[in-house]
């Protein structure tokens, strides 16, 4: 079990994780990730579909592995960030190493992206560039 300060409960930040967030792929894996302003801890919530694996019982067993990978990680998570992880399809059959490996790579990936993101600088023509009124 994940610490109270650092699950995801609400569906509305669920919401704003996947629809606003950035997202990094893995093969049974997509992790969804929106960094907020604040100084609280990271939250971490976990989505594993009915159509991807049947029973309760194996939805509960992704969601602890994944659980206690995470907690493993958690000094990898910016503050204030909310964060999703989504189960594709084929996630049943994964173990639990291969689920560390996952977990490990959508986490770098998304690291990655966090850091082109800080270091890129706009370029002329680009949205982000300013633009003078051409006097």
């Amino acid at each position: 079990m994940l610490a109270k300060a650092n699950r995801l409960t609400r569906a509305q930040d669920f919401r704003l994780a996947m629809r606003e967030g950035c997202h990094a792929h893995g093969p049974n894996l997509v992790f969804h990730q929106y960094v907020g302003t604040g100084d609280e801890p990271a939250r971490i919530g976990f989505v594993v579909a009915k159509r991807f694996v049947k029973h309760a019982t194996g939805r509960n067993l992704i969601k602890r592995r994944l659980r206690q990978l995470v907690r493993d990680r958690l000094v990898e998570f910016p503050a204030g960030s909310l964060n999703v992880f989504y189960a594709k399809a084929g996630i049943a059959e994964a173990d639990y190493s291969q689920l560390d490996k996952q977990v490990g790579t959508v986490l770098q990936k998304m690291a990655r992206k966090r850091h082109q993101v800080t270091h890129v600088s706009p370029q002329p023509g680009s949205s982000s560039f300013p633009r003078g009124n051409g006097r």
